[in-house]
């Protein structure tokens, strides 16, 4: 009995609905006889609408036809602007970044306090080059040598603060003898003749240095004598790795940083003929991975910091332009020809070491053209692709039997000079 009442309203407005439809039929029906009849006179017919009012169309301009098109097409406009955006904040960054004021910490008198060990060829005009901008920059530098003519050539740059430092790798006991006087030289407190407070000396950083690509031997691996390969691996891969031994103790106690400097775009490739290049690349690699994990935590405070480098232009490094001969002539043994593209300023390389060192921060940094982009090839492009890409092809044999230790010898005597 309850649904009684909900009933009888829903009948009662169907039935209203029905007659409202029905008499506005009728009315309609009414309207258009009485229209339509020609014996009733016009007073009594409704009069038609007006016509609409004609208004000219008037030619849009620039501005309006810009608005009609970006209110036609809204999600090309958004897409376009959030590119525009993105990549003007990106530069405006670079530029900021670029352009910053970069200098080390100094004690409270003044004096220089923060060193850092630059573990790399005297010869290399990459070490050059930092060595002298670190220097600039605020620090003391030290470069490990083993030789006296390594010793005359840093000692031939006539910087106060840019010192060798005797470093015999194969003599543990020498190596320890030289750590244990550094170890007392930066604990040691110092006074300058014009202060009257001492500081000590604080050991920012180690940087290790990659030997440069052309140093490597090349050739097909099955021409490649184990005498090759064992020196290859003791030069480029032991030697750097026993000299970071020697400084790990140092490190954790400083809270020092840890750069590696290893090149990118050969080792991501992993092009034919390269072998003992992307052997020590991996090698390297790994090794940063396993050692990143061990001592970059909060007990032991050291930052390891991989700088991969892409294309750099060394022209413009202090002995650069005899190195780059050099290099080009390797390239032109290795590959019949000359040619290449020009890297990054040595700008891009001393701002990063910079900020690696000051930073604070691990990880992986790219710098110099290309560094990231063939990364990213070597990672996601089939190997297949790749080779047709790099336009590998088919070589004789016997053209490259013997070529790499040859090629080797080569260089180093052209580096020596």
């Amino acid at each position: 009995l309850s649904a009684i009442p909900n009933d009888v309203k829903r009948y009662s407005d169907e039935i209203a609905e029905a007659i409202e439809r029905h008499i506005e039929h009728i009315a309609a029906s009414l309207r258009g006889a009485i229209q339509t009849s020609p014996w009733l006179p016009e007073s009594i017919k409704q009069a038609p609408p007006p016509p609409p009012r004609y208004i000219p169309q008037v030619p849009l301009g620039y501005l309006e036809h810009a608005q009609d098109w970006i209110s036609r097409h809204r999600a090309v406009t958004a897409a376009v602007l959030a590119f525009v955006g993105t990549g003007t904040f990106i530069l405006w960054r670079r530029q900021r970044s670029y352009h910053k004021k970069r200098r080390a910490r100094r004690a409270e008198n003044g004096s220089r306090s923060e060193v850092i060990v630059l573990a790399g060829s005297p010869h290399s005009p990459l070490t050059r080059s930092l060595s002298l901008d670190l220097e600039r920059r605020g620090f003391i530098i030290y470069i490990p040598i083993s030789t006296l003519s390594e010793e005359q050539l840093v000692r031939s740059e006539s910087r106060a603060d840019i010192r060798p430092l005797q470093l015999d790798i194969a003599s543990p006991t020498s190596t320890a003898t030289t750590l244990s006087k550094l170890t007392t030289y930066l604990t040691t407190p110092h006074r300058t003749h014009s202060s009257t407070t001492s500081h000590t000396l604080h050991l920012a950083s180690l940087i290790l240095l990659s030997p440069p690509p052309h140093t490597h031997p090349t050739g097909p691996l099955k021409h490649l004598s184990a005498k090759a390969w064992h020196e290859t691996l003791t030069a480029h891969l032991l030697a750097p790795l026993t000299t970071l031994h020697a400084f790990l103790p140092l490190l954790t106690t400083q809270n020092s940083s840890l750069l590696f400097l290893t090149p990118s775009i050969l080792p991501s490739l992993c092009p034919a003929n390269h072998g003992p290049e992307s052997v020590l690349a991996g090698a390297t690699d790994a090794y940063i991975r396993t050692l990143r994990q061990e001592i970059s935590t909060p007990l032991h405070g050291v930052n390891v910091v991989q700088l991969q480098l892409g294309a750099l232009d060394y022209g413009s490094a202090p002995g650069g332009r005899h190195q780059l001969q050099v290099m080009r002539n390797a390239r032109e043994a290795r590959e019949g020809g000359g040619g290449g593209v020009k890297g990054s300023s040595m700008r891009e390389v001393q701002n990063a070491v910079f900020d690696a060192v000051v930073g604070g921060r691990g990880g992986t940094v790219y710098v110099g053209r290309g560094s990231y982009a063939y990364a990213l090839l070597g990672k996601w492009i089939p190997d297949g692709v790749m080779g047709w890409m790099l336009g590998m092809r088919e070589r004789d044999a016997g053209e490259f039997e013997g070529g790499g230790s040859e090629e080797w010898e080569k260089v180093e005597r052209g580096v020596g000079v």
